[in-house]
């Protein structure tokens, strides 16, 4: 398994100048991955921005969003964002990307149904990966419409920039939809205490059981697992890697709010 921490590139944690430390401390260290979160409604800068500093100071480390949500853009912009990304880091983008939640619909005026949004979110994806191409693309949808639009830069990476799908468990369409994409990062109610997630999900569960849960699910409806991402919440739980690994973990995301000589220590082993 891969090593990911997230740089938690929140101004009130964080300046811009600190993320992108952050981000070549941990190359330095030895990790593999550096995420940051895509929500301004939350208070994240702009990933692009932000990843585009880190991807001039690196060379090796992946470069991920946790999460972005597609139907929150016109998914040409965020395919060309992405794109750019990808060409710029020479081919090291892992594109994390969720459902969203209400607050960055609702405080901007979209009143739309969740399942409306999920709808969008299946559309816009199908178009990024039709953009991605590099082929001239016409396309008319529910929600977007393009005429015979090519995309003017095109991934480094082939077919498409891995794309891994969020979900919050026991949810079961996002685990549906990853099969069909690069892979998932699940989130599970036990693992933050039972009560978690958009809809407000509950549980009585256990962390491991509802993770074998959504991992099972996720196996029968995908013939390759591709990244699996799931989240640490502390540095030290080797019973946690080992089951980790026994499901097919290719990645363990340090989820916590991590300093600087932490960072240094490297990942755990």
């Amino acid at each position: 398994m891969k090593n990911g921490v997230w740089a938690m590139n929140y101004p009130v944690v964080r300046t811009m100048s600190e993320v992108v430390e952050f981000a070549v401390v941990a190359e330095q260290a030895g990790w593999d991955g550096v995420f940051v979160s895509d929500s301004i409604t939350d208070g994240a800068t702009d990933p692009w921005v932000t990843l585009g500093a880190i991807a001039a100071c690196t060379e090796r480390i992946t470069l991920g969003t946790w999460i972005s949500a597609p139907a929150t853009y016109q998914p040409w912009r965020l395919a060309l964002a992405a794109a750019s990304l990808d060409q710029v880091s020479d081919g090291r983008l892992m594109l994390g990307v969720g459902l969203g939640v209400g607050a960055e619909f609702g405080r901007f005026g979209d009143d739309s149904s969740p399942r409306d949004r999920a709808r969008r979110y299946d559309e816009a994806l199908e178009v990024m990966e039709l953009l991605w191409s590099g082929e001239p693309v016409s396309f008319q949808g529910e929600f977007f419409r393009l005429d015979d639009v090519t995309l003017p830069v095109v991934p480094r990476q082939a077919p498409r920039i891995p794309t891994v799908i969020a979900g919050w468990w026991p949810n079961e369409r996002p685990f549906r939809r990853a099969g069909r994409w690069d892979g998932t990062m699940p989130y599970w109610p036990a693992l933050l205490g039972g009560t978690v997630g958009p809809e407000g999900q509950t549980s009585s569960g256990t962390v491991d059981g509802e993770l074998r849960d959504l991992m099972a699910l996720y196996r029968g409806v995908t013939g390759e697992l591709g990244e699996v991402v799931l989240p640490r919440q502390t540095r030290d739980d080797a019973d946690y890697r080992s089951l980790a690994e026994e499901l097919g973990a290719t990645w363990l995301l340090t989820s916590y709010r991590m300093d600087l000589a932490e960072l240094r220590q490297g990942p755990p082993i």
